[in-house]
């Protein structure tokens, strides 16, 4: 038995853990970027799916459960 928090397992999309790290800095480049007319309700539902999404990865590489 280890230490390490049970993560749930989804499929991997991402080469590496460098791939994830780079896109979590194109994510928020592109979401500060996006100009005021496009910053409806979809453009936050969409952005906040996203972000959930690249935020999951980073804590697994961290190797926290983001479940809990």
């Amino acid at each position: 038995m280890t230490d390490e928090p049970d993560i749930p397992k989804r499929p991997q999309i991402y080469e590496s853990d460098q791939e994830v790290i780079e896109q979590g800095i194109r994510l928020l480049a592109e979401l500060d970027d996006a100009p005021l007319n496009q910053m409806t309700p979809l453009y936050y539902q969409h952005g906040f799916e996203e972000l959930r999404m690249v935020v999951d990865d980073l804590l697994r590489i961290l190797r926290r459960n983001p479940a809990k």
